[in-house]
């Protein structure tokens, strides 16, 4: 079961009802009368709408997009950078660079003189 984040949806729209209007926001979904009432914006409330209508219950959660700012989130774009971008540096771009710097090779490789 996951939950719903409310920051996701955007800021709470004063005087928003979804009760409003003989419900028409929540036609088909009278049973969840009482639930989808406490919904701050329409975002908010079609979330709910689809859970419902996949037979899930709505748990809402506090931290929103928080999880982006997890040490492990970072442990790993950091592991992908040594992995993955860094050797790619050095295999693919060094070289090329040397060439065009026309650097010579280092002093543990023989030239062949022509």
């Amino acid at each position: 079961m996951s939950c719903l984040f409310a920051s996701d949806y955007g800021p709470a729209v004063p005087g928003f009802d979804p009760l409003a209007g003989n419900g028409r926001l929540i036609m088909g979904f009278e049973t969840h009368k009482s639930q989808l009432a406490t919904a701050q914006n329409l975002g908010q409330l079609q979330a709910m709408e689809r859970k419902f209508a996949k037979s899930e219950t709505v748990t809402w959660c506090e931290n929103g997009y928080g999880w982006v700012y997890d040490q492990k989130i970072g442990d790993f774009f950091g592991a992908i950078l040594a992995f993955v971008i860094l050797p790619w540096v050095v295999l693919r771009i060094a070289p090329a660079l040397g060439e065009r710097l026309k650097l010579e090779p280092s002093s543990g490789t023989k030239r062949r003189s022509s």
